[in-house]
């Protein structure tokens, strides 16, 4: 079914989405759902023992995959980040990371004299002080040195639609962080021979299935008529620090995962300790039960292997009454008792990883909220301008919600406000009239936030009755 759907969605078919949606190959969700689920479904193909290709159709978005897969690997212990390590591009780099050479060099060759092209992929053997190394791909074994590293090397977990041309493999993963065109789906979509699936990121009540027809339906090379004939005639307005839809959105967007990486962080941080002394009470009594057990078990053995005799059985029958029973059920109380070691030991050792995550983002915490502060100082000079074509223009799509705008005072301030949150919310989710579809209950996104904000600034809470006192001879009334 595969083969023939991908000849269809190559002529640019719609109706075939829907086959890709029956087969369960479409997969929607935030941006940072949907990096997390592509990167895990990476990783299921990976440890199956099946080569599995990573694609995104733009180089911001391979690098955060990138970063997701190394620390994927390493979470695993298939890297070990306290060993020797470079820098190439934006990325910290180890020995066993696969990279790829992003430029042609006829001064490197391998040892089976082959020269290093752009492209192609490698595992780091040896990482050297200088910040060369050794790797080995599939044209034999090279050395890098620092300089080229440090320019022309990237991770290879991860690539552009354009980068995986010409590859063949087991499973295809895409990752969409926006809707994007039949070329950025075709190429990754076609990759695998087993099975190709896309992680697409949704906008409120959107599916995959939508972003997937509209990226289906667009070409790089397409504009609304408005834009062409605003570029041709020059007369398209300048609005300083007003922003498009799709920067709105991506800032949105961004400033959701930084305040939800936070929040995460804290919040990890402060179970870890109570979680782990309870895993660690648990595991300590399962040990000890173990220990018991076997015990018991090797006890018992001991006692039929001494008394169980036709000379010994008729004075020992209570002993050997026993011994029978606790041979008969402690094999299976052993094997509960194993798994339950082994549970809450995983239990510990991912408490751990996740303390030491949380720990990371504390770390990062400066940095981090000096990059929302940017975001939120960007927001908010985009809402200012809002405000003002707002009170000048006062759209439908405004004034169908807030209604015109109020005499001067109090009232028309909060107006000019609310109108351009709405305005600001409308553009950042593609909404032409109202506020869009009301979020899902069950998964928090930047759409639910904005809506929540929005609806809270139209509907804002009843401030609370004021408490009225008449004191008579000393008596509050």
């Amino acid at each position: 079914w595969e083969r023939d759907a991908s000849l269809r969605l190559r002529r640019g078919d719609v109706t075939v989405a829907d086959l890709y949606e029956q087969h369960g190959r479409l997969h929607g969700g935030t941006v940072t759902q949907m990096e997390r689920q592509a990167v895990a479904r990476w990783w299921e193909l990976r440890s199956g023992g099946k080569a599995a290709l990573l694609m995104t159709p733009t180089n911001e978005a391979a690098e955060r995959l990138n970063a997701r897969c190394q620390h994927t690997r390493t979470r695993h212990g298939e890297l070990d980040t306290s060993g020797p390590s470079t820098t190439a591009g934006a990325h910290r780099i180890f020995a066993g990371d696969e990279i790829a050479t992003r430029h042609n060099d006829r001064r490197l060759v391998t040892d089976r004299g082959v020269t290093v092209k752009n492209r192609a992929v490698w595992t780091i053997d040896q990482i050297h002080p200088d910040g060369s190394l050794i790797a080995t791909g599939k044209s034999g074994t090279v050395m890098l040195p620092g300089d080229y590293v440090a320019e022309h090397v990237d991770l290879a977990y991860a690539r552009t639609g354009m980068g995986g041309q010409g590859r063949t493999v087991k499973g295809g993963v895409l990752f969409a962080d926006r809707a994007t065109d039949l070329r950025n789906l075709y190429v990754p979509m076609t990759r695998g021979t087993e099975t190709n699936e896309a992680f697409l990121a949704t906008v409120g009540e959107e599916t995959a299935l939508d972003v997937f027809v509209r990226s289906m339906t667009t070409d790089w090379i397409d504009q609304p008529a408005h834009t062409r004939r605003h570029e041709l005639n020059d007369t398209k307005p300048h609005r300083p620090g007003l922003l498009d839809n799709s920067q709105l959105r991506q800032l949105f967007e961004r400033r959701f995962e930084i305040i939800d990486t936070l929040d995460h962080a804290d919040t990890a941080r402060r179970r870890a300790p109570l979680e782990r002394h309870d895993a660690g009470t648990i595991l300590a009594k399962a040990e000890q039960r173990l220990l018991d057990e076997t015990a018991a078990l090797q006890h018992a053995e001991t006692v039929l292997a001494r008394f169980d005799r036709p000379m010994h059985r008729r004075k020992h029958q209570s002993e050997l009454g026993n011994a029978r029973h606790l041979v008969r059920i402690l094999p299976g109380n052993l094997k509960h008792t194993v798994a339950e070691v082994d549970t809450q030991t995983r239990r510990i050792n991912d408490i751990r990883t996740t303390e030491a995550t949380a720990a990371a983002v504390v770390a990062r915490r400066p940095q981090l909220e000096q990059e929302l502060g940017t975001i939120e100082d960007r927001l908010a000079t985009d809402l200012r301008v809002r405000s003002s074509i707002t009170l000048l223009d006062q759209p439908d799509a405004i004034t169908n919600v807030l209604g015109h705008r109020p005499a001067p005072g109090p009232s028309a301030r909060n107006w000019d406000d609310t109108a351009g949150r709405l305005a600001q919310h409308q553009a950042a989710f593609n909404i032409f009239q109202g506020i869009g579809p009301p979020p899902r209950w069950d998964r928090d996104s930047a759409y639910k936030r904005s809506h929540q904000a929005v609806v809270g600034a139209i509907s804002p809470r009843p401030a609370p009755a004021r408490r009225i006192g008449i004191e008579v001879s000393g008596i509050e009334l």
